[in-house]
């Protein structure tokens, strides 16, 4: 496929990423016009932008946005408009103390995202949502009304983030019933 037929913003997906701290001289400085288009999420996670070429996404840079002709808040829009086109089949699996989400394992991670997506997952859990993305792939979900919920999820976010072979984040997020939050409380 021609980077001229994937590069297109019926193609652009939104992508999250963990943000890593900055240490020491980056090995590659890349120009302002070269660099990925980025919004900050919550915690250590960044939202990224990439154009679908089937076997790999194709990250959107800031000189995308002139030569697409749009802003960097309607990219964003766009993506998560591309996102619910794609009538993902999110599917609910519930284990003894958390459940995990999946959406045909692209997409996972991205379904914070959408607050339709909580609204209904709000009845399956006893208490707030708390959800862990360790990958892209893996989306874990607790209810906070019952500490063991949160060591578990815990024990599953540490054991997935020692698998998988792109790790996201071990933090915690909290649903508030509009937004995500960094969750603070019981988590062992």
């Amino acid at each position: 496929m021609s980077s001229a037929a994937f590069e297109k913003l019926e193609r652009v997906f939104p992508r999250l990423y963990v943000a890593l701290p900055e240490v020491g001289e980056p090995d590659v400085v890349l120009s302002a016009e070269d660099s990925p288009v980025e919004r900050p999420f919550l915690a250590d996670l960044v939202v990224f932008y990439g154009f679908d070429a089937e076997s790999h996404y194709v990250i959107v840079a800031r000189r995308d946005l002139a030569r697409l002709g749009i802003s960097q808040e309607e990219l964003h829009d766009r993506a998560l408009q591309n996102l619910r086109a794609l009538k993902l089949q999110v599917q609910a699996h519930q284990g003894d103390r958390i459940m995990m989400l999946t959406a045909g394992g692209d997409h996972e991670a991205v379904l914070l995202l959408l607050p339709e997506v909580w609204e209904s997952v709000s009845s399956m859990v006893s208490g707030r949502i708390v959800a862990a993305v360790p990958a892209r792939d893996v989306l874990y979900v607790a209810g906070d009304a019952d500490p063991d919920n949160l060591t578990a999820l815990r024990q599953w976010t540490s054991r997935a983030l020692e698998k998988v072979d792109k790790p996201l984040s071990r933090a915690f997020l909290l649903w508030t019933g509009e937004q995500w939050q960094e969750y603070r409380g019981y988590a062992e």
